[in-house]
Order: C-alpha cells, then structure tokens, then sequence
C-alpha cells in the first residue's frame, strides 16, 4: 500500500492509508466509528451500467443505514404466545415424522424407491432463521439409492463380520450423457442411464428403447406409492434402518449426506434413533388429511397434509387454511462434474479466496432432479430429460458464512426487497414477489458476487449497500436480455425455469407470450425499486447526528468492531510479509486497491519462484492437490464403461523417470490451461471482439501451440531429481519455476496474462497462508471426532462378542469414557441423555442387519471410585478411546472469535421450545462432526481474521480492538488475550508451522486405525492418508491423466469419429470408411492404452497409441 507515515490513527498507533479515508481516533465516540463505518471504502461512488444510476458515498452510507436497520427487524421473532410457538415447532416435527412414515412405506411397497436418509435442501443454519408463517414450505430431496453413487453398501470383503450373503449391489452406479441417440437436450439437463445388467432388469419398465430412464414414469410412480402409503395402516413394528429412513439422526442436508456416504463406511455410521414416546406411538396418516398433487410427471411432488389436532391449528393464523406443502424432489445422485471451461468451478482461477473451498465441494458430485424443461425450450425426448442440480456446492458456498456475515446478509435485503416489489407497485394486488425471480435466483446472484468481488475489503459490512445494488443491476440486466445464467452452467438460463401461474398463461393463451409479458412486469418492477433506493439516498447533507440503528447496540459494535479489524490487517499483512521491491511499482498495488480481477493489464514483471516462502508453497501443495482432484472427478464419469485404473503411491517411487515426468507435465498443462482460460473469462468482452478476428484468432492458435510443444520438450530433457519426489514444497516450487520460464518463452499477449496469473497468485497466497492453520486445525479436529466415533461404533457392534464382555463394553460405559476423555459428540450425547432420560444409538453395517444400542441410564458425574474393582475397569477401559488432544495456545480462541468477529444470530425457537425430534436430529453425532468441518465464518477468506491475528502473533492488535467492546465485556477479553499471549510466547520456541494443529494419541499401544478402519482414499481429507504429498500428487496426476485420455477416447468412439489421439495417417485411412468390413477396431486396456486391432482380415499386427 502507499503509506504516507504515521499519524495519530486507529487508538494511535494505526498507519493511515491514502485510501482508507475512515479512521477511529482514541477519542472517538462508539457512534461517530458507527456512522463513519457506514461508508464503503472502496467505492467512492458506484455506477449501476444497466440502470444507468450513480451512488455517492453518502448515499451508500444511507442505505447501509436503512438495510441494517431492516434485517435487524427482520431477524427479530415476533413477540407473541409461547403456546404459538411451541405449536409451531410441533408442526414441524409432525410434518417430518409423517414423511419419514411415508417413505418407510413406499420402501416396503416398492424397494427401488426406498432411500435411507432424508436429505433437505436447506442447511440447519438456514431453516434455524427466522421465517414468517403461514406459508412454510418444506423442501426434501429424494435419493433413490438403489440408482445413486455412492452406493449404501460397497461391496463386502472377504473378511467381513457383516457378509449376509448378497454381493451384488443393485444398480450400484450410473452413466449419462448429454446428447446422443437420444436427441438434443437444452443446457442445464441430462439423461440418466442405469448401469447394465441387474440395474437394467429391475428399471426395464421405466426406461426408453436408448435405455434412458424415464423421468415422468418415475415420478408417476412414485407419486402412486406415496398415495397408496396414505391410505395404509400404521404398523407398528420397527423399521429397517438398514435401507429406510427411520430415524431423525438420518434426516440431513445433501451435501452432508453425500460427504458421509463417500467418506465413512457403513459399519462406523452412527444415528440417533427416535425417542421412547416417539416409539411408543409413531405417526398415523390417519391423524391428518393428506393430499398429493403432481403434473403429469412434470416438477416435484407435493404433499398436501392438514391438521386436525387443535393444539396444532394454534400455530396458523386465524385466517389461513391449516395446512402445510411439502415438495419432493425425486433425485438420482451422480458422481464427478460437467466438464466445460466456461463451468464453476473450472473457470475459477486458482488464485481465487474460495478456490480451496470449491475444489473440495464439487468432489461430492452433484444430483440428477426429476424436472422438465421448459415448454419454450427445444429438446428432443422430452420424457427423458432430468434437471441437473448441485446443492453439494451450494450449501457449501452459503455456510461458509455465518447467518451475520455480508454476503448473508445482502441476501436477505434481497429476499425482503423483492418481496415487497410488488406490493408497493400495486397495493390491490394479492401477489407479494416478482413472476420469473424466485428464491433460487437470488442466491444465484449473491454467489457471482462472491465469484466475482474477491478482496476482503470488498465484503466489508459498509459494502452491504453495493452489494445489494450490484445484484438488482444483474438482475434488471438479465430480466432486459431474458437470461439469467446458472453459476455452475453458464448456458443454462434460470429464468425460465421458474413455473408460470396457470392464469397468467390462460390469459395469454400460450406459454411464450405469457413469459414475455411477466418479464417486461419484472423489468419495471426491478427498474422502479432501484428509482426508489436512489431517491432514498440522494442527500447532500452528511449523516445526521443520533441516529440509531432501532436501538441494536450490538450490531452497531460489531460493525465498527470488523470494520477496525479490516483496516488493520493490511498493515499488519505488509510487517509480515512485506512486498518484494521490485513488486512495489508494479500494479500489484493497483490490484489490491480495486480488485483481484483485472487480468488486462500489464503487471510488470511476476514474482520468481524464491520469491515464494515455505508457507506459500505448503498452501500452493495443498491448492494444487484439491485442484488435481476436482479435475480427476471431471473426467471420472465421462466414459460409459470400464473402470479407473488405481495408482499405487508406493509404486510411483520404482517406476520409470518418463512417467513420472509425463506426470508433472499433466500438472504444469493444466495449470497453465486453467490461468488461460480463467483470464479469457474475465476479459472484457469488447476488447476480445475488437482483438480477436478470425485471421489474429488463427495466428495465436498456431503461436500457442509451437510454444507448448516448446515447453513440453524442455521439461522432457530434465527429469524429475528424487528429491522432488518426496518433498511437496520442491515439487511446488519446481512447477512455479517452469511456470516462470513458461512465461518468459510465451508469445507477448499470453506472457501478459501469465505473468497476471502468477502476480495475483503470489498475492493470494500472501494472505491466505495465515488463514490455513485454523482451517487445517478446524479440519482435523472434526475428523478426530470421526475417528472416535468410528472406534464407538466397533466396540457397540463388539459388545456382544468375548471381547467386548471382557472389556467391559457397554453403551453407558463407553459413552461415559469418550466423555471424560472430551470428545465433543459424547459429551453431546451425555447431555440429551441427562436430559431425556434415555437415547438409542441406531447402526446399520450392512444390508438387513440393524443394532440398536438402548441407553436407559441417565449419566451423572459422580466421584471416581479409587476400589481395586474400580480401578481395574478403569483400566480395561483406558484402552477404549483415544483421549482428545489439547493445545494450550487455543486458550479462548473461540470465545475471542465470537467476540470480535461475529455477531449473535438468530435462532429458530427457544431452547425450552424445541422438540424431541428437533433436538435428536441437529444433535445426531454423525451430522454435528461432519457439519463441524463447515466455517460459519464473518469475513470473506478460508477462516477467521481473529485467528490470522493470533497466527501473526499480533496480540496486541486485538487488544487495541478490543477496547471498542463495553466495559463488561472489555475486561475478560482483554484478560482472554493476555493469557493467550503468554501462552503462545511459552511454547513458540517449541513449535513450528508444519506441526501446527496436528493430532497425537495419547494411548498409542491402542491399534485405533486396525479398529476403526476408516477409508483411506484421497477424499477423506483427514489424517488416514499418505504422509508423502508429492506423490498423492503425481498419483492423482497419473490417475487424471489416464481418465483423460479414455475421455478423449470414448468421445470419439461415440461420436463416430477418431480424434487426435490417433496417428494422421490412420484418421486419414479411415475417417470416411469406419463402416466398411475388415477395417481396424480400438481396443481400450485398463491401463489407459488404446490398441488398433484387425476384424475379418488376416492381419494379427497391432499398433499402440
């Protein structure tokens, strides 16, 4: 930053900035650092291109003012009975009970559409919010797992405890494809193909004479069964668990659900069961008046179901009919993702802040909707076609951020904004949102913000205004051009996806008029709120003194709490890690200033390879690790047949020198492919016009390509030292090196963009290495908790057996050791049991086997007894479960953060309020460590800026913060930070930045990972894997580039072509007669090589590719 010196700034110690204009003195008061707060530091005024508005800076402030002041009233209950609400949480429980009824039902009429978890699409954060009723809406998705991936049971092994005799899974897998002998398909959908085999003879009434599944079938089906389970009688015996959801530990979101499935296998997966009273009477569909409605296969199912018990009538209003919509979504899970440059999350540069977080979501795959296209799109075979749905990454990116944060917050001034759009339009109008916008649309353009706004600053809370005005410019431009682009498929226009109300239509009389006219209603709908939010803030006049945010006393201090934060941590970024000097004339600072995406630009010289520090290599090792996955996962489902050939880390260290070069060479391509095509999507587009003609487009192709083979060659003639090999940070800075010389050798306007891309790539990885121990840390904390519970789960299955009696593990007493020894879900589970007197662990290791564990005694602490008796089952039991690790430096860390990084959210009801099945499923040990690994973090980066402080031993910048917070809530803090910091000064000598957050057993003759089990592959992410990353790394490389290369190969079989894989002179031999006799065949092998064969000919040669 350009600094000017020192003066008497932030409690007088603060350098001020040139463009930080907004600064606290000492003798500031709270409210003088609100109202300067309020106003964005880094747009001084803001130009709407679409609406053609300018907002000043005060205007900002004003609305910033306004918007604040609206969420706090939003996020407020309404004060009313507390029978209301205790009504209403018991119609939320009733509600997902019944469903859960239901579907253990369906399952037994008919198996193909049983599902053993429930997923929801909203996460817990989410449906805790507070929301108005009446009109609540549930929405489920409905795994069919007998089409889905991953499959419930893998297939057993040989030594396997739980081997009942089935080894085949039915329907184990899927493939798909987008266009074939099926017909076209609009972008956004795809066609589902069960796998051959038994997966085929069990839907053979569903599918297409292609042998495509049958969308509006399966929804007409499963509409039947939900009515016929209707109208059946309740029985009363227990449920399979093994295949049904039976549970409210199994009701969950789907990105958790798909993470547990992947991650843990079935034998260490642990649910709460349903309480006594709940076993003592389940639901009866009788008790309610139920309803399914549905369109000809077309969109969800909905579930109509009414309430007749008047305590429940309680929670509706006088006026409003008792009933609540439940839609169901009909899914097939599928593994990998589209693979396309321009789709998220390939088009995201690497030096995005949530590059990280987005390579990791996507590995989870995504889901396959039963939902049509539009009338007013063209698409062959309609009947075929399945929606394409990632809530995997979606609720990821959302609870990355906790319910207090900007971008949450923008989203819900657009929520209420759009809202009340149309009330203000029309007051006679019954409607209250706009025809073509749903939900949906608005958290799509909240996440392009975050795609697109990747400082820090930028999501500071005095650019909740911008933000807010920014997305109603993208959406007034998209309703205008009557495209709204999905995040993840770009192509795919999310407008009109949007159902259409029947009268609207009928007023038209065709569906195409009638979308026209609700968009040009949405057009003058957007145009007028934006004419309204600019009268709002036009004012000449400074903020008027005394005003206040409706009395919110904290959530003006937590404004001015992060907003001191933000200003203090490129200062102390820049003590840390200060700029090389050659950088400090480069647009580097230019960069920082505005935006991290001004790719057109000349950026001076990058930074060298040196110029990296170790801390920086080990975030690059690990962004290139998840970067080469999500690449391995894109290529993985693209072929129809055959399956990936495994890698063996151990192996690479003895195979040839070639093939571990061809290996980084795979790495060093697609990392230059990814800076390419990350700068081209974020050109402008008129330059590319006006640059890129068809002859220049020409030159560049044939340049880029003798510069490539260029490159290739002068990696071949080095190989690989062993050092390399085993060290992830020389592997690192050995591809930083050739990206380096890459760039010196590229032609004038590549070496332009990749000289950008390693300039903010250095950048990025300056701050986000002071994030990554808290998130590493974060992590592994939750994937201990996995591991003991993992080990929970054997000793409950091993509690019958001579062991397990010998040992003496029981329910209670294994409970009540991993709580004494501080794991988090035992202490959980000790408290609900306290609570509710009793609890039931359900586990299901296999298909038709189902334990459940009753714990019926409440555990209170009591003084040890020091009998020999005693001491001795003490003893057996110290061998049980690992005790949890504990850091000394981590004193207060959460508290601090909470303090002076977050805000207090809303909840959904009071504690005394929530029910028993409420309770049962947000606490289900399973989804509390797996929803741990989630951030809920305020600022906009991969943790905590109270955290990055702490990693930079910056104490005493928390301390100056601190002085904001009342005088009641100063002093712990400040003693909190005392402590810390003498904490931290006694064991730096002692630790480094490698061992940083590590976990050690402290019973190490205990064989936990031979107990447990646990899944060792490459998406655990947990500390089960290979100690070497380097070569995890060229492991995944090698597994990417063979996944590749039978993409390439099966692409052009389908299409009946042979691309370029192949000699010319074969493409040129058979390109026109590939149907004549006798004309040679390829052959794939397992290991990727592709082998030309002769049919009706005496040749026997063949030749290898």
């Amino acid at each position: 930053m350009d600094v000017r010196g020192l003066a008497a700034g932030v409690f007088g110690c603060m350098k001020r900035c040139r463009e930080c204009r907004v600064c606290f003195g000492r003798n500031n008061s709270l409210e003088e650092s609100v109202e300067k707060s309020l106003e964005p530091t880094l747009w001084p005024r803001l130009r709407l291109e679409c609406a053609g508005l300018n907002f000043k800076r005060h205007q900002l402030a004003r609305l910033n003012l306004r918007f604040a002041s609206l969420i706090s009233a939003v996020d407020v209950p309404e004060e009313g009975d507390s029978g209301v609400e205790r009504a209403r949480a018991a119609v939320e429980q009733a509600t997902e009970r019944l469903l859960q009824r239901l579907l253990c039902t369906v399952a037994d009429l008919d198996s193909r559409f049983a599902t053993k978890f429930l997923a929801t699409l909203a996460s817990k954060a989410e449906r805790a919010e507070h929301r108005p009723w009446p009109g609540r809406r549930f929405h489920y998705m409905i795994r069919l797992d007998s089409l889905s991936w991953p499959p419930l049971y893998p297939a057993p092994e040989a030594d396997s405890d739980f081997d009942n005799g089935e080894t085949e899974e039915v329907a184990s897998s899927t493939a798909f494809f987008d266009e074939g002998e099926a017909g076209v398909l609009p972008p956004g959908w795809l066609r589902v193909k069960p796998a051959q085999g038994a997966a085929q003879q069990a839907w053979a009434e569903f599918l297409t004479p292609s042998g495509c599944l049958r969308r509006d079938r399966v929804v007409e089906r499963f509409a039947m069964l939900l009515s016929q389970a209707a109208g059946t009688n309740t029985n009363d015996s227990e449920t399979d668990e093994s295949r049904v959801c039976g549970s409210p530990g199994k009701v969950l979101d789907a990105a958790l659900l798909q993470q547990l499935l992947s991650q843990i296998q079935p034998q260490h997966q642990l649910f709460y069961g349903p309480s006594e009273a709940q076993r003592c009477r389940p639901p009866d569909p009788r008790d309610f008046q139920l309803a399914v409605v549905h369109e000809n296969g077309a969109g969800p199912v909905t579930l109509h179901i009414g309430f007749l018990a008047p305590s429940l009538q309680l929670a509706f209003p006088p006026d409003a009919r008792n009933i609540v919509k439940v839609h169901l979504h009909v899914g097939v899970a599928l593994s990998g993702w589209p693979l396309g440059p321009s789709t998220f999350p390939s088009r995201l540069p690497l030096h995005h802040p949530l590059a990280l977080l987005a390579y990791q979501s996507t590995q989870n795959g995504y889901f396959a909707v039963a939902a049509p296209p539009p009338p007013n799109l063209r698409c062959e075979e309609r009947r075929s076609a399945w929606a394409a749905a990632f809530p995997t990454l979606e609720l990821e990116l959302d609870e990355h951020f906790c319910a207090s944060s900007t971008p949450r917050r923008t989203l819900n001034v657009l929520r209420h904004l759009v809202s009340r759009m149309k009330k203000e339009a029309n007051d006679d109008d019954d409607s209250e949102s706009l025809t073509t916008v749903d939900d949906y649309t608005l958290r799509t353009l909240v996440w392009q913000q975050l795609e697109r706004w990747t400082s820090v600053n930028a999501w500071e809370p005095a650019s909740l205004a911008a933000h807010v005005l920014l997305a109603l410019d993208s959406l007034l431009a998209a309703l205008k051009a009557r495209h709204a682009s999905h995040l993840v498929l770009p192509d795919c226009n999310i407008l009109c996806q949007t159902p259409l109300d029947a009268s609207l239509v009928a007023k038209y009389g065709d569906h195409e008029e009638a979308y026209d006219a609700a968009m040009v209603e949405d057009t003058q709908l957007v145009m007028d709120c934006l004419l309204r939010l600019y009268q709002a803030g036009t004012s000449t006049s400074p903020l008027p003194q005394g005003v206040s945010w409706d009395g919110e006393e904290e959530e003006r201090r937590a404004a001015a709490l992060e907003a001191a934060l933000l200003r203090r941590w490129g200062n102390a970024l820049n003590t840390v890690s200060p700029l090389p000097p050659e950088m400090l004339t480069s647009s580097l600072t230019r960069f920082e200033k505005i935006s991290k995406f001004c790719c057109g630009q000349d950026t001076g010289d990058p930074p060298t390879p040196e110029q990296f520090s170790s801390r920086q290599l080990d975030f690059l090792a690990k962004l290139m690790l998840e970067f080469l996955r999500f690449t391995k996962c894109c290529y993985a489902p693209q072929y129809k047949e055959g399956n990936e050939a495994a890698v063996d880390v151990g192996s690479l260290r003895c195979s040839s020198g070639s093939e571990e070069t061809e290996d980084f060479l795979f790495l060093l391509q697609a990392v230059i492919n990814q800076a390419l095509g990350s700068a081209a999507h974020t050109t402008n587009s008129k330059q590319v016009k006006r640059r890129c003609r068809q002859n220049t487009r020409r030159a560049q192709t044939d340049k880029q390509q003798v510069w490539q083979e260029v490159v290739c060659d002068s990696v071949r003639r080095e190989p690989l030292a062993i050092g390399v090999l085993q060290n992830e940070m020389a592997l690192v800075r050995l591809l930083l090196k050739w990206l380096f010389k890459a760039t010196e050798l590229a032609p004038r306007a590549l070496k332009r963009r990749l000289a950008n891309f390693l300039t903010q790539l250095w950048a990025t990885s300056r701050e986000a290495v002071w994030y990554l121990p808290e998130w590493k840390k974060h992590r592994q904390e939750a994937q201990d908790e996995l591991n003991a519970m993992a080990a929970f789960c054997t000793m409950l299955l091993n509690s019958q057996n001579d062991r397990g009696k010998q040992e003496g593990w029981t329910g209670v007493a294994v409970l009540k050791d991993a709580a004494e020894k501080g794991w988090s879900w035992a202490k959980s589970a000790q408290s609900e049991l306290v609570r509710s007197g009793c609890l039931q662990f359900v586990l299901a290791p296999a298909k038709g086997v189902v334990r459940r564990c009753d714990v019926a005694l409440a555990i209170q602490p009591s003084p040890r007894d020091t009998s020999p008796t005693q001491v001795s089952k003490q003893v057996s039991r110290s061998r049980t479960l690992p005790a949890k690790g504990t850091r000394p430096t981590n004193i207060s860390q959460d508290e601090l953060t909470l303090r002076l990084g977050h805000r207090r959210g809303s909840s959904g009801h009071c504690g005394s309020l929530i029910p028993a099945h409420q309770r049962l499923k947000d606490g289900s040990p399973m989804t509390v460590a797996l929803d741990n690994r989630r951030r809920h973090g305020q600022q906009f980066a991969l943790s905590s800026l109270v955290h990055a402080f702490i990693a930079m031993h910056k104490i005493s910048v928390l301390q100056d913060v601190a002085s904001l917070l009342p005088p009641h809530e100063r002093q712990p803090v400040l003693d909190a930070l005392q402590k810390l910091s003498r904490a931290r000064r006694q064991t730096r000598k002692h630790s480094s930045f490698e061992s940083d957050g590590k976990f050690t057993l402290k019973n190490p003759e205990f064989p936990l990972l031979e107990l447990v089990g646990m899944k060792s592959n490459e998406s655990t992410g947990g500390r089960i894997e290979s100690a070497n990353m380097a070569c995890n790394i060229l492991s995944t490389c090698r597994n990417a580039r063979n996944l590749q290369r039978r993409h390439s190969l099966y692409s052009s079989l389908g299409a009946g072509l042979i691309y370029s894989t192949s000699p010319a002179s074969v493409r040129r031999r058979h390109a026109k007669d590939s149907s004549r006799q006798g004309i040679a065949l390829l052959q794939l092998a397992n290991n990727g090589e592709l082998t030309l064969h002769s049919r009706n000919t005496g040749l026997d040669s063949s030749q290898m590719f």
